[in-house]
């Protein structure tokens, strides 16, 4: 029955709701993990933003976790061919820090640095920290929620060469369930809301589902889906973007 509602959450979830809104669920360790450890990553990825892309990517994260703190270091990198021609790139480094993160109420801090060429995004700085709850803890599935505030730049560039600047203060939150089908097989759903809090119910609303498959101790298959539906883009971008990605990752 469990095997059956995430898979039904996991097909609902992508046919209802990217790259804007960092998912770092996806390489966060569980409660009882300790010490180093780290991802290695490549990938192919289809896209719609404002043309039919071909990606290909390369990531890797590391993360070490004391018994009371966990600290992730997370970076990623793209090459992107738009219709045959061009070749545009783009890219994070994020920065977190969880506090007592085995309590149900865990304080967390973040940085990032972010560029997507292919949205005219020229530049995106943003610093914040927030309070992380865990409501569900089983041994086959958890679920947290986070919530809290961020300080956000932005620099994106205009059709006549220009570029506009913006400077939000916004709310961010996230809910997380994350799920063990079987001994080689893990689901991961996670929903982001994030908004100024003076237009609160006009959202950056992210919806990431993703799918692993261990196919040796040190070698995953990755496949994730992601649509963004930004209700109020800065430029002359679509609203709804999407991205279906998958790969191998490599553990260590």
């Amino acid at each position: 029955m469990r095997k059956l509602l995430l898979l039904t959450i996991f097909i609902l979830s992508a046919n209802i709701l990217h790259a804007q809104v960092l998912n770092v669920e996806r390489v966060r360790a569980d409660a009882d993990t300790t010490g180093w450890t780290g991802e290695l990553g490549a990938d192919f990825s289809l896209n719609k933003y404002n043309e039919r892309i071909l990606k290909i990517g390369g990531q890797a994260n590391t993360a070490y976790f004391s018994e009371k703190h966990g600290y992730l270091l997370l970076s990623n990198i793209d090459l992107v061919n738009v219709d045959g021609n061009s070749l545009v790139s783009n890219g994070y480094v994020h920065l977190r820090s969880t506090l007592n993160r085995k309590n149900s109420f865990s304080p967390e801090v973040f940085v990032q640095y972010q560029y997507n060429n292919n949205l005219g995004l020229l530049n995106r700085a943003l610093g914040g920290a927030g309070i992380r709850y865990t409501f569900l803890s089983q041994p086959n599935l958890r679920g947290h929620i986070s919530t809290g505030l961020m300080y956000e730049f932005e620099e994106w560039g205009l059709s006549d060469g220009l570029s506009e600047k913006n400077e939000y203060l916004k709310s961010t939150s996230n809910i997380v369930v994350r799920g063990q089908l079987n001994s080689q097989t893990s689901l991961t759903m996670i929903g982001y809301y994030q908004a100024r809090p003076d237009r609160f119910l006009k959202p950056r609303a992210t919806s990431e589902n993703q799918l692993n498959i261990r196919m040796s101790r040190s070698i995953t298959f990755r496949v994730s889906f992601t649509m963004t539906y930004d209700v109020e883009p800065v430029i002359d971008v679509p609203n709804l973007t999407y991205e279906l990605k998958n790969g191998i990752v490599l553990s260590f």
